[in-house]
């Protein structure tokens, strides 16, 4: 087994290393609208609520996006690269926590895209500019009783989405959940789902580099993350580092830990 790195933040380390918010998650089917902004059309689907999407294959007639850099100052372990944008390009793969930032709705996107040339891309994409090419039904999974709300975190000194109840909810079946840096990811997955005869799993962060089953896997201490098949035993990812190209797998287990924070919708069957 390789050993799980870590890393040192500036801020002071919090004692909770997770927060789990029980909630009701229901999937649906709705159509992305061509025209809007990813955000936009995400808000126009499903209003106000805490939600996740699954998308793929969306094509975009714009798209920007970011991959993680190293930090060009002592506040961060880490921060953002330059943005990319990419026109008549097309979502292969991606997730998204749709919840709320400064009284708004707002959307924390990673996954992964293919540009116009056929040149393959990852790292986290800027919904409120990304502008959807067609009209594209989707896979969403809106949710009773929690959301995702952005507040400013001490210990990494980012401004962080983190699960919070908005009411009470008489038969939860899924889990809305923050893991804080340096938690092995499988292992807090285990915890969160504990007691359920079976989870899956959907989500999206940063790992300390990313180490794969059987294949090279990423060194930089910061790299993106999309959960694509979810199970505790099993994580399937898309991970980008700092300078790409991306990189899919399976996680090797108690290799990887969190890097700034992995954010977990975990459904409970």
């Amino acid at each position: 087994m390789s050993e799980a790195r870590t890393l040192i933040h500036p801020g002071p380390v919090a004692a909770a290393r997770m927060t789990a918010v029980p909630c009701f998650a229901t999937r649906r089917r709705v159509t992305l609208r061509a025209g809007l902004t990813l955000l936009e059309a995400m808000v126009n689907a499903v209003g106000a609520w805490g939600a996740w999407f699954d998308l793929r294959n969306v094509p975009v007639r714009t798209l920007s996006f970011v991959r993680p850099a190293p930090a060009n100052d002592a506040a961060h372990v880490a921060w953002y690269s330059d943005t990319t944008v990419l026109e008549h390009a097309r979502v292969v793969v991606a997730g998204a926590h749709l919840g709320w930032r400064d009284g708004s709705p707002f959307a924390h996107v990673h996954g992964q895209w293919t540009a116009q040339d056929g040149r393959v891309h990852a790292g986290h994409l800027l919904a409120e500019v990304t502008v959807l090419g067609a009209d594209h039904e989707v896979d969403v999974w809106t949710l009773s009783g929690a959301r995702m709300e952005s507040g400013y975190d001490e210990e990494t000194g980012f401004t962080l989405f983190v699960p919070k109840p908005t009411q009470p909810v008489m038969r939860p079946n899924a889990v809305l959940s923050c893991v804080k840096p340096n938690e092995v990811i499988d292992d807090a997955i285990r915890t969160i789902g504990a007691g359920a005869s079976r989870v899956t799993v959907k989500g999206l962060g940063s790992l300390v580099g990313t180490a794969l089953e059987g294949q090279a896997g990423l060194d930089d201490h910061a790299t993106e993350v999309l959960l694509t098949g979810g199970a505790p035993s099993v994580l399937d990812v898309v991970s980008v580092g700092f300078d790409g190209p991306p990189v899919a797998g399976a996680l090797v287990p108690g290799a990887n830990r969190v890097c700034v924070t992995f954010e977990l919708l975990v459904l409970l069957d």
